[in-house]
Protein backbone atom coordinates (compact mmCIF):
# COMPACT_ATOMS: atom_id res chain seq x y z
CA UNK A 1 0.00 0.00 0.00
CA UNK A 2 1.44 3.16 -1.03
CA UNK A 3 1.77 6.60 0.40
CA UNK A 4 0.73 9.28 -1.77
CA UNK A 5 1.33 12.71 -1.50
CA UNK A 6 -0.97 15.21 -2.86
CA UNK A 7 0.91 19.00 -3.72
CA UNK A 8 -0.96 21.93 -3.78
CA UNK A 9 0.14 24.74 -4.49
CA UNK A 10 -2.08 28.05 -3.56
CA UNK A 11 -2.58 31.13 -5.19
CA UNK A 12 -5.48 33.59 -4.62
CA UNK A 13 -7.83 30.54 -5.28
CA UNK A 14 -10.45 31.47 -2.50
CA UNK A 15 -13.20 31.00 -5.08
CA UNK A 16 -12.14 27.35 -6.40
CA UNK A 17 -10.21 26.14 -2.83
CA UNK A 18 -12.96 24.45 -1.16
CA UNK A 19 -14.47 22.06 -3.92
CA UNK A 20 -10.59 21.19 -4.40
CA UNK A 21 -9.73 20.37 -0.88
CA UNK A 22 -12.90 18.57 -0.32
CA UNK A 23 -12.42 16.41 -3.55
CA UNK A 24 -9.29 15.16 -1.63
CA UNK A 25 -10.51 14.86 1.77
CA UNK A 26 -13.13 12.57 0.16
CA UNK A 27 -10.48 10.20 -1.42
CA UNK A 28 -11.85 6.57 -0.74
CA UNK A 29 -8.29 5.08 -0.42
CA UNK A 30 -6.73 6.74 3.06
CA UNK A 31 -2.94 6.21 2.78
CA UNK A 32 -2.13 9.58 1.72
CA UNK A 33 -1.61 13.10 3.16
CA UNK A 34 -2.14 16.73 1.72
CA UNK A 35 0.41 19.45 1.34
CA UNK A 36 -0.60 23.09 0.85
CA UNK A 37 1.91 25.55 0.03
CA UNK A 38 0.15 29.06 0.01
CA UNK A 39 2.33 30.88 -2.51
CA UNK A 40 1.78 34.82 -0.91
CA UNK A 41 -2.23 34.76 -1.57
CA UNK A 42 -3.77 38.22 -0.52
CA UNK A 43 -7.35 36.86 -0.39
CA UNK A 44 -8.93 34.54 2.02
CA UNK A 45 -7.07 31.57 0.62
CA UNK A 46 -4.97 30.76 3.21
CA UNK A 47 -7.76 30.94 6.07
CA UNK A 48 -9.64 28.33 3.96
CA UNK A 49 -6.49 26.01 3.96
CA UNK A 50 -5.62 26.23 7.73
CA UNK A 51 -9.54 25.37 8.11
CA UNK A 52 -8.90 21.98 6.51
CA UNK A 53 -5.60 21.85 8.44
CA UNK A 54 -7.47 22.38 11.67
CA UNK A 55 -9.97 19.76 10.94
CA UNK A 56 -7.91 16.71 9.34
CA UNK A 57 -4.53 15.18 9.98
CA UNK A 58 -3.56 14.07 6.26
CA UNK A 59 -3.63 18.29 5.38
CA UNK A 60 -0.15 20.31 6.39
CA UNK A 61 -0.27 23.89 5.32
CA UNK A 62 2.72 25.73 4.83
CA UNK A 63 3.06 29.56 4.34
CA UNK A 64 5.64 31.32 2.10
CA UNK A 65 6.01 34.79 0.69
CA UNK A 66 4.31 34.94 -3.64
CA UNK A 67 7.27 33.08 -5.42
CA UNK A 68 5.49 31.33 -8.22
CA UNK A 69 3.66 28.00 -8.55
CA UNK A 70 7.12 26.36 -9.48
CA UNK A 71 8.84 27.09 -6.10
CA UNK A 72 5.66 26.00 -4.47
CA UNK A 73 6.13 22.68 -5.90
CA UNK A 74 9.52 22.22 -5.06
CA UNK A 75 8.86 23.11 -1.59
CA UNK A 76 5.97 19.88 -1.90
CA UNK A 77 8.20 17.73 -2.92
CA UNK A 78 10.73 18.44 -0.09
CA UNK A 79 8.28 18.56 2.63
CA UNK A 80 6.71 15.05 1.29
CA UNK A 81 6.98 11.95 2.88
CA UNK A 82 5.07 9.33 0.64
CA UNK A 83 6.05 7.01 -1.94
CA UNK A 84 4.82 8.98 -4.74
CA UNK A 85 3.48 12.15 -5.74
CA UNK A 86 0.34 14.08 -7.00
CA UNK A 87 0.35 17.72 -8.32
CA UNK A 88 -3.20 19.26 -8.14
CA UNK A 89 -3.88 22.86 -8.86
CA UNK A 90 -6.11 24.66 -6.36
CA UNK A 91 -8.78 25.28 -9.15
CA UNK A 92 -8.87 22.15 -9.78
CA UNK A 93 -10.72 19.10 -8.22
CA UNK A 94 -10.22 15.18 -8.57
CA UNK A 95 -13.02 11.98 -8.19
CA UNK A 96 -13.08 10.46 -5.31
CA UNK A 97 -11.39 7.28 -6.58
CA UNK A 98 -8.67 8.70 -8.17
CA UNK A 99 -6.18 7.94 -5.51
CA UNK A 100 -7.60 4.20 -5.23
CA UNK A 101 -7.46 3.53 -9.04
CA UNK A 102 -3.72 4.55 -9.33
CA UNK A 103 -3.05 2.48 -5.71
CA UNK A 104 -4.56 -0.45 -7.93
CA UNK A 105 -3.00 -0.01 -11.08
CA UNK A 106 0.29 0.16 -9.29
CA UNK A 107 -0.25 -3.13 -7.79
CA UNK A 108 -0.70 -4.38 -11.37
CA UNK A 109 1.52 -2.29 -13.20
CA UNK A 110 4.72 -1.28 -10.79
CA UNK A 111 6.50 1.69 -12.71
CA UNK A 112 7.95 5.17 -11.71
CA UNK A 113 5.05 6.99 -13.46
CA UNK A 114 0.99 6.82 -14.04
CA UNK A 115 -0.47 8.96 -17.12
CA UNK A 116 -3.93 9.34 -16.64
CA UNK A 117 -6.22 11.32 -18.62
CA UNK A 118 -8.92 14.34 -17.71
CA UNK A 119 -11.53 16.37 -18.56
CA UNK A 120 -11.13 19.91 -19.20
CA UNK A 121 -14.09 21.79 -17.54
CA UNK A 122 -15.35 25.06 -19.31
CA UNK A 123 -18.16 26.42 -17.64
CA UNK A 124 -19.37 23.39 -16.04
CA UNK A 125 -18.96 21.31 -19.17
CA UNK A 126 -16.50 18.54 -19.14
CA UNK A 127 -14.70 17.20 -22.04
CA UNK A 128 -12.79 14.21 -21.97
CA UNK A 129 -9.00 14.94 -22.48
CA UNK A 130 -6.74 12.38 -23.88
CA UNK A 131 -3.24 13.76 -22.14
CA UNK A 132 -1.05 10.78 -23.78
CA UNK A 133 0.00 10.85 -27.56
CA UNK A 134 -1.03 7.25 -29.35
CA UNK A 135 1.31 8.08 -32.32
CA UNK A 136 4.48 5.83 -30.67
CA UNK A 137 3.99 2.49 -28.76
CA UNK A 138 6.93 3.16 -27.04
CA UNK A 139 6.03 4.21 -23.24
CA UNK A 140 8.81 6.18 -22.91
CA UNK A 141 8.57 8.04 -26.43
CA UNK A 142 5.01 8.69 -26.09
CA UNK A 143 5.36 10.28 -22.43
CA UNK A 144 7.89 12.90 -23.96
CA UNK A 145 6.08 13.69 -26.92
CA UNK A 146 2.83 13.49 -24.70
CA UNK A 147 0.58 16.45 -22.34
CA UNK A 148 3.55 18.16 -20.45
CA UNK A 149 1.41 19.02 -17.68
CA UNK A 150 2.21 17.66 -14.17
CA UNK A 151 -1.42 17.11 -12.91
CA UNK A 152 -2.30 14.26 -14.91
CA UNK A 153 0.77 11.72 -13.37
CA UNK A 154 1.44 9.57 -10.56
CA UNK A 155 5.03 10.00 -9.71
CA UNK A 156 7.40 8.56 -7.69
CA UNK A 157 9.40 11.02 -5.40
CA UNK A 158 12.78 9.79 -6.06
CA UNK A 159 12.48 11.15 -9.63
CA UNK A 160 12.53 14.42 -8.12
CA UNK A 161 16.21 13.81 -5.95
CA UNK A 162 18.44 15.87 -9.02
CA UNK A 163 15.51 17.39 -10.30
CA UNK A 164 13.18 20.08 -9.79
CA UNK A 165 10.61 22.47 -11.45
CA UNK A 166 12.62 25.62 -12.87
CA UNK A 167 11.74 28.14 -10.90
CA UNK A 168 10.87 32.33 -12.05
CA UNK A 169 9.38 31.45 -15.63
CA UNK A 170 6.09 30.69 -16.89
CA UNK A 171 6.75 27.42 -18.99
CA UNK A 172 7.89 25.79 -15.98
CA UNK A 173 5.77 22.57 -16.25
CA UNK A 174 7.31 22.49 -20.24
CA UNK A 175 10.72 22.59 -18.83
CA UNK A 176 10.98 19.95 -16.09
CA UNK A 177 7.97 17.49 -16.79
CA UNK A 178 9.86 15.74 -19.93
CA UNK A 179 13.25 15.49 -18.00
CA UNK A 180 11.44 12.84 -16.13
CA UNK A 181 12.15 10.69 -18.51
CA UNK A 182 15.58 10.39 -18.00
CA UNK A 183 15.28 8.91 -14.87
CA UNK A 184 12.60 6.39 -15.22
CA UNK A 185 12.85 2.87 -16.34
CA UNK A 186 9.14 2.60 -16.95
CA UNK A 187 6.24 4.36 -17.52
CA UNK A 188 2.76 3.06 -17.79
CA UNK A 189 -0.64 4.76 -18.54
CA UNK A 190 -3.90 4.46 -17.50
CA UNK A 191 -6.95 5.86 -19.95
CA UNK A 192 -9.12 7.02 -17.42
CA UNK A 193 -10.21 10.23 -16.80
CA UNK A 194 -10.61 11.23 -13.20
CA UNK A 195 -9.03 14.44 -13.00
CA UNK A 196 -10.95 17.73 -13.22
CA UNK A 197 -9.09 20.63 -15.03
CA UNK A 198 -11.20 23.73 -15.18
CA UNK A 199 -10.31 26.12 -17.71
CA UNK A 200 -10.14 29.83 -16.26
CA UNK A 201 -10.77 33.19 -18.68
CA UNK A 202 -7.59 35.59 -16.56
CA UNK A 203 -4.48 33.06 -17.45
CA UNK A 204 -1.88 34.48 -19.39
CA UNK A 205 -3.06 32.33 -22.46
CA UNK A 206 -6.36 34.57 -22.41
CA UNK A 207 -5.20 37.79 -21.86
CA UNK A 208 -5.60 40.36 -24.52
CA UNK A 209 -2.47 42.11 -24.35
CA UNK A 210 1.19 40.62 -24.54
CA UNK A 211 2.74 39.28 -21.62
CA UNK A 212 6.85 39.11 -21.78
CA UNK A 213 6.44 35.78 -19.33
CA UNK A 214 5.02 34.36 -22.74
CA UNK A 215 8.71 34.36 -24.45
CA UNK A 216 9.68 31.96 -21.23
CA UNK A 217 8.93 28.86 -23.94
CA UNK A 218 11.84 29.69 -25.36
CA UNK A 219 14.21 28.89 -21.96
CA UNK A 220 11.69 25.97 -21.26
CA UNK A 221 12.49 24.47 -25.03
CA UNK A 222 16.15 25.34 -24.63
CA UNK A 223 16.31 23.44 -21.16
CA UNK A 224 15.28 20.26 -22.49
CA UNK A 225 16.87 20.41 -25.58
CA UNK A 226 20.11 21.02 -23.28
CA UNK A 227 19.38 18.00 -20.86
CA UNK A 228 18.65 15.69 -23.80
CA UNK A 229 21.72 16.41 -25.87
CA UNK A 230 20.94 15.05 -28.70
CA UNK A 231 18.98 11.70 -27.34
CA UNK A 232 15.38 11.06 -28.49
CA UNK A 233 16.31 13.48 -31.52
CA UNK A 234 12.93 12.70 -33.26
CA UNK A 235 10.94 13.36 -29.57
CA UNK A 236 12.47 16.83 -29.20
CA UNK A 237 12.24 17.74 -32.63
CA UNK A 238 8.21 16.69 -32.44
CA UNK A 239 8.05 19.11 -29.15
CA UNK A 240 9.53 21.97 -31.19
CA UNK A 241 7.44 21.35 -33.96
CA UNK A 242 4.29 21.29 -31.69
CA UNK A 243 4.78 23.80 -28.51
CA UNK A 244 6.91 26.48 -30.46
CA UNK A 245 5.90 26.61 -34.37
CA UNK A 246 2.46 25.67 -33.77
CA UNK A 247 1.16 26.99 -30.48
CA UNK A 248 3.79 29.66 -30.08
CA UNK A 249 3.31 31.09 -33.62
CA UNK A 250 -0.58 31.55 -33.49
CA UNK A 251 -0.26 32.70 -29.29
CA UNK A 252 2.19 35.38 -30.51
CA UNK A 253 -0.02 36.21 -33.78
CA UNK A 254 -2.48 37.24 -31.41
CA UNK A 255 -1.10 40.25 -30.50
CA UNK A 256 0.98 43.21 -32.08
CA UNK A 257 4.43 44.03 -32.78
CA UNK A 258 5.43 40.47 -32.15
CA UNK A 259 7.02 40.30 -35.08
CA UNK A 260 10.66 39.89 -33.68
CA UNK A 261 9.24 36.75 -31.65
CA UNK A 262 8.00 35.00 -34.62
CA UNK A 263 11.17 35.30 -36.15
CA UNK A 264 12.86 34.04 -33.43
CA UNK A 265 10.97 31.01 -33.71
CA UNK A 266 11.40 30.24 -37.32
CA UNK A 267 15.40 31.10 -37.14
CA UNK A 268 15.03 28.01 -34.26
CA UNK A 269 13.26 25.64 -36.49
CA UNK A 270 15.41 26.42 -39.16
CA UNK A 271 19.03 25.98 -37.62
CA UNK A 272 18.32 23.21 -35.36
CA UNK A 273 15.54 21.55 -36.73
CA UNK A 274 16.31 22.00 -40.70
CA UNK A 275 14.52 18.68 -41.76
CA UNK A 276 11.48 19.02 -39.41
CA UNK A 277 8.81 18.42 -42.23
CA UNK A 278 10.65 14.58 -42.28
CA UNK A 279 9.69 14.02 -38.35
CA UNK A 280 8.36 10.95 -38.06
CA UNK A 281 5.48 11.71 -36.16
CA UNK A 282 4.35 14.66 -37.97
CA UNK A 283 3.94 13.09 -40.60
CA UNK A 284 1.05 10.51 -38.82
CA UNK A 285 -0.33 13.91 -37.35
CA UNK A 286 -3.52 16.15 -38.55
CA UNK A 287 -3.61 17.61 -41.16
CA UNK A 288 -4.54 20.54 -39.22
CA UNK A 289 -1.16 20.57 -37.44
CA UNK A 290 1.22 20.33 -40.73
CA UNK A 291 -1.02 23.13 -42.65
CA UNK A 292 -0.48 25.30 -39.13
CA UNK A 293 3.32 24.36 -38.99
CA UNK A 294 3.64 25.32 -42.83
CA UNK A 295 1.86 28.43 -42.84
CA UNK A 296 3.86 29.59 -39.39
CA UNK A 297 7.56 27.82 -40.74
CA UNK A 298 6.66 30.11 -44.43
CA UNK A 299 5.63 32.94 -42.84
CA UNK A 300 1.91 33.21 -44.29
CA UNK A 301 0.77 35.14 -41.16
CA UNK A 302 -2.35 36.67 -42.62
CA UNK A 303 -3.27 33.18 -43.52
CA UNK A 304 -2.90 31.61 -40.48
CA UNK A 305 -4.49 34.75 -38.68
CA UNK A 306 -7.28 33.39 -41.08
CA UNK A 307 -7.31 29.97 -40.05
CA UNK A 308 -7.15 31.12 -36.55
CA UNK A 309 -10.81 33.03 -37.02
CA UNK A 310 -12.24 29.81 -38.48
CA UNK A 311 -10.99 27.35 -35.13
CA UNK A 312 -12.74 30.16 -32.95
Amino acid sequence: MKKISVIVPVYNVEKYLDKCLTSLIKQTYKNFEIIVINDGSIDNSLAICNKYANKYDNVKVYDYKNAGVAHARNVGIKKATGDYLLFVDSDDYIDEKLLENLNEFLKKNDCDIVCFDMYKVVNNVNTYYHTSNSLVKDNIKRYIIGDSGPCNKLIKKKLFNNLKFMEKIYYEDLATMPILALYTNKIEFLEEPLYYYVQRDNSIMHQKKFSEKLLDIFTSLDNVYEVYDGNYKDEIEYLYITHLLRSASMRFLEYDDTKEYLKEINDIIRTRFPNWKKNKYLKLSSFKLKIICYLAYNKKYRLLKILMKIKK
